[in-house]
């Protein structure tokens, strides 16, 4: 469900999430639980299960 252009209330889907400041997000490891924003008020949260290198 990576793809699906949006999800409903409720409704729970893998997604690659990418920082606005790589700086901030070093100390993520998987098990970790953060707010995701696109602005105010939060839009979700996410359960980190994978952490890659940024491509260069």
């Amino acid at each position: 469900m990576e793809f699906e252009p949006q999800l409903g209330p409720g409704e729970i889907a893998d997604v690659r999430l990418a920082p606005l400041q790589i700086g901030q997000w070093h100390h993520l490891k998987p098990g970790d639980v953060i707010t995701m924003h696109e602005a105010q008020p939060a839009v979700g949260i996410a359960e980190i299960i994978e952490v890659l290198p940024p491509h260069v």
